[in-house]
């Protein structure tokens, strides 16, 4: 392609356009033209850049695009064996150049030229001949965008990792399958669990730890808000709850020490509800007790229905004195026992049919009667994974969802 004329002089803001925190910014020369080549490389270099690499064709300008890395592309588009068109859209069609930076310099003025560099992928477009001041500031602007990009991927892959730790960590807190196992076997209590953060990280929680004396005792806890917030709350609240132990404590007893201890360190406007009990597979019975959580759903062998417990009381976190009420269920053998968080009973239903009242959602009656309908269902996973099924199919959940099926083993 023929050559430009010089460029005219810089500007001394033009010739320190760059600044710091660009000096290392890589610039790739594609031109078929060597004095072209050689005035773009000179017109950089008093800008400020001096990374810069030079290829004679669309097909050099690739082999050398992975060694090099260029942060931005200056690209001729008539060039012998690949074009600037060919070059651009092989780019674009390599997910490690997508969002590379490409400025052509073109002697092709026409609309439809333009058109059909954007249209390859072009992010720009500069006339020959060239007019230095300009061609300065739109490689500034393309190499700060460039820059701030790179910032915010490395943020959001720091990110990524430290809630990917997070995840983890709150994975942890939860009993998996080898202690239920256990658990199953020397209390003949058999756990199926589902837990689903709405987003990447959860605010609900639970428990599960065979006594000494033989008792199970279960907790299932539900912070306001989700997402790191939530999560935070439920590691400050697990790290309180191994500090009590349960061992000697009625469940009344154990949620106000929680309560106590919680609402020296929540944030104003912050709470949870705990729902936490005593399974005692000799008497046959669930004692409990409730801080605003859900009701409890009990089924008993040959019963139609689940029984409602009550979920009513004062959320932790809000006021230091508050004291819980010792509730029970009977569990004889073969009693299945559900615990949920409030993502279960605030189901969008629209007609509100599931729950039988005209409400706007699903509701805890409305829960019952999806639970009612799995009842038959001898397998607990079955169960468990039906009930939650028909959740899904009720409407969207945007909170966090936990679920606990119990069954107490004949």
């Amino acid at each position: 392609m023929t050559g430009s004329p010089p460029p005219g002089p810089l500007p001394d803001a033009a010739a320190h356009a760059f600044g710091g925190l660009l000096a290392d910014a890589r610039v790739l020369i594609v031109d078929d033209n060597r004095i072209n080549r050689h005035l773009l490389l000179a017109l950089l270099e008093r800008g400020g850049i001096t990374l810069i690499e030079q290829a004679e064709d669309g097909q050099d300008a690739l082999t050398r695009m992975e060694r090099f890395k260029p942060d931005l592309v200056l690209l001729d588009l008539m060039m012998p064996q690949m074009d600037g068109f060919e070059m651009c859209r092989r780019l674009r069609a390599d997910p490690r150049w997508k969002s590379l930076p490409v400025l052509v310099q073109s002697s092709l003025n026409r609309a439809e030229d333009r058109a059909r560099a954007f249209a390859a992928g072009a992010t720009d477009y500069v006339a020959k001949p060239i007019n230095a001041e300009e061609l300065l500031a739109r490689v500034g602007i393309h190499l700060r965008k460039r820059a701030m990009l790179r910032d915010l991927e490395r943020y959001h892959s720091r990110r990524e990792t430290e809630l990917e730790l997070a995840r983890a960590m709150q994975a942890r807190m939860l009993p998996g399958p080898d202690r239920l196992a256990e658990l199953e076997e020397a209390t003949g209590i058999a756990v199926q669990a589902h837990f689903a953060p709405s987003s990447e990280l959860g605010g609900d929680f639970w428990g599960i730890e065979r006594l000494p004396d033989g008792r199970v005792t279960v907790y299932l806890v539900d912070f306001s808000g989700h997402g790191v917030g939530a999560a935070l709350n439920t590691f400050r609240l697990d790290a309180i709850c191994r500090q009590i132990g349960s061992t000697d404590m009625t469940p009344a007893g154990f949620l106000a020490a929680v309560n106590r201890r919680l609402c020296g360190l929540l944030p104003s406007g912050q709470f949870a509800t705990m729902l936490t009990g005593l399974i005692d597979p000799v008497a046959g019975v669930f004692h409990y007790a409730s801080a605003g959580s859900t009701a409890p759903m009990m089924w008993h062998p040959g019963d139609e229905a689940p029984r409602l417990g009550d979920g009513s009381g004062l959320p932790l976190g809000l006021l230091p004195s508050a004291s819980y009420d010792s509730r029970q269920l009977p569990m004889p053998p073969g009693a299945r026992l559900f615990l949920y968080s409030d993502a279960a009973i605030e189901i969008p239903t629209g007609d509100g049919s599931a729950g039988g009242g005209g409400h706007e959602v699903l509701d805890e009656y409305g829960l019952a009667t999806l639970f009612a309908r799995r009842l038959h269902l001898s397998n607990d996973d079955d169960l468990l994974a039906g009930l939650l099924g028909d959740l899904a199919a009720t409407g969207p959940i945007d909170d966090d969802l936990t679920a606990l099926l119990l069954t107490r083993r004949r």
